[in-house]
């Protein structure tokens, strides 16, 4: 069953909001693999994107097409629900049975929160992890802002917790319970494992030279931002040795990223959108 309700456009995640000062961060593609990893392990979510995308041919263009749509909820601002509108209208069409016969649709209520769970976590790990530690107000303060975010795709939130206690419960309980090792979740692994011969955002010629010794590292990388009965389904291991290493790495980004010029550290969609509002991080 699936449910596309009609709702009021939603309040804007503009100026002031947190949303507005990080979602745009370069830092948020560190955390791109585990959120693709943690989406295609939810049975629904990794049917739909075996089944109706082509993922398996090119996974990374896939991802980093999708990106900056999702940004525009936030950077589109004053219009970001006309983009999350058109985003859910993507899905409408993705449904069918997987390999155990198990229905799926894109909007069903779970799936389709799953998927904004997962980016939400992702973001707010991006901070947590590499720019400074959260407070519990500030987690329920980009919670809520979330939540906004969501309800502006006028798909039922009907599954999504109320504050943000309530949801680091159900987001353990799904990552317990619920995801699973599927086609796609394995094959997203070989892929970071074993990077395809060409990635969009680099040059081929550097890329080519780059490719085979940063795929270790970069994986390593990600397998410390996940959860830890995650790491186990897919058969990671992770010491307290690997978590200093991680520890220490993280530390290295958050002192060395305010000393970077701004074309690096934000997103094209981000810093039009500080130039056109004239208000964000940029001055």
């Amino acid at each position: 069953m699936t449910d596309v309700v009609r709702v009021e456009p939603a309040l804007n995640l503009g100026p002031g909001t947190l949303h507005w000062r990080y979602a745009g961060e370069v830092r948020g593609y560190l955390l791109l693999v585990k959120a693709g990893l943690l989406q295609l392990m939810h049975p629904g979510l990794g049917a739909g994107v075996q089944y109706h995308s082509d993922f398996f041919n090119e996974p990374w263009e896939r991802v980093l097409r999708s990106v900056p749509e999702i940004q525009g909820v936030t950077f589109d601002y004053p219009h970001g629900d006309v983009t999350a509108r058109r985003i859910r209208d993507f899905h409408h069409h993705i449904k069918g049975t997987d390999a155990h016969g198990r229905r799926y649709h894109a909007l069903d209520p779970e799936t389709y929160f799953w998927a904004h769970a997962t980016i939400f976590d992702a973001f707010l790990q991006m901070i947590d992890l590499y720019d400074h530690p959260m407070s519990d107000a500030e987690k329920e303060r980009l919670y809520q802002e979330g939540c906004v975010a969501y309800r502006a795709y006028g798909v039922s939130d009907r599954v999504m917790p109320a504050d943000w206690p309530g949801f680091e419960r159900w987001f353990d309980t799904m990552c317990r319970e619920r995801l699973e090792v599927t086609p796609t979740a394995e094959r997203l692994v070989q892929f970071a494992k074993e990077p395809p011969a060409t990635f969009p955002l680099v040059p081929p010629l550097l890329y080519t030279l780059a490719r085979k010794p940063t795929a270790k590292p970069l994986w390593w990388l990600s397998v410390g931002t996940l959860p830890p009965v995650v790491r186990e389904k897919i058969g990671e291991r992770w010491t307290d040795r690997d978590e200093r290493w991680h520890r220490r790495i993280r530390q290295v980004i958050q002192k060395s990223w305010p000393l970077l010029p701004a074309r690096v550290r934000y997103t094209a969609r981000a810093r039009a959108a500080y130039a056109r509002v004239g208000a964000g991080p940029l001055g």
